[in-house]
């Protein structure tokens, strides 16, 4: 009967691992935003976008161990209590890591969101103090044939 719910916490145990991984990867989002590092950014996010796919196949294990376990209407603050004896201790501590990994995690992820909107905003000032207007940094990529303002063209000539 516990080998089920063992292999549950230590799903728990690799998603508060990889909650931890994202956090860090926040952290350096952060850094390269500040930094302006474009490559950088791209990199980071290259790799948040694996450990998302990492977390999805998690989800997947989980959504078959939960009703193996009769764990289908708990939340994971009743984890402990629905374990075998021999495991409530260690499921009580898993559950806390991994309550406090996506707290870690949100609280980086929002430090990260709060600059890459404060840098975007400095963005959208400099375009608009060029003659740019704010339909010009319209979200995603510009379609083909779309040109910078004029006064921000450079000629490569002179």
């Amino acid at each position: 009967m516990s080998e089920p719910f063992q292999e549950y916490l230590k799903l728990l145990r690799d998603v508060s691992a990889q909650l931890e991984q994202l956090a860090v990867l926040s952290t350096k989002k952060a850094d390269v935003v500040r930094d302006n590092d474009l490559m950088g950014l791209d990199e980071v996010l290259k790799q948040e976008q694996a450990l998302g796919l990492n977390l999805r196949g998690l989800e997947l294990r989980r959504l078959k161990l939960i009703p193996q376990l009769g764990l289908e209407e708990s939340t994971l603050s009743d984890l402990p209590s629905k374990c075998p004896p021999e495991l409530q201790m260690e499921a009580k501590k898993t559950m806390q890591d991994l309550q406090n990994s996506y707290s870690i995690y949100r609280s980086c992820a929002d430090m990260a969101r709060n600059v890459l909107e404060l840098n975007l905003h400095k963005i959208d000032k400099f375009v608009t103090a060029h003659g740019g207007s704010a339909k010009d940094l319209d979200a995603g990529y510009a379609p083909p044939g779309v040109e910078p303002p004029k006064n921000m063209k450079t000629d490569f000539r002179a």
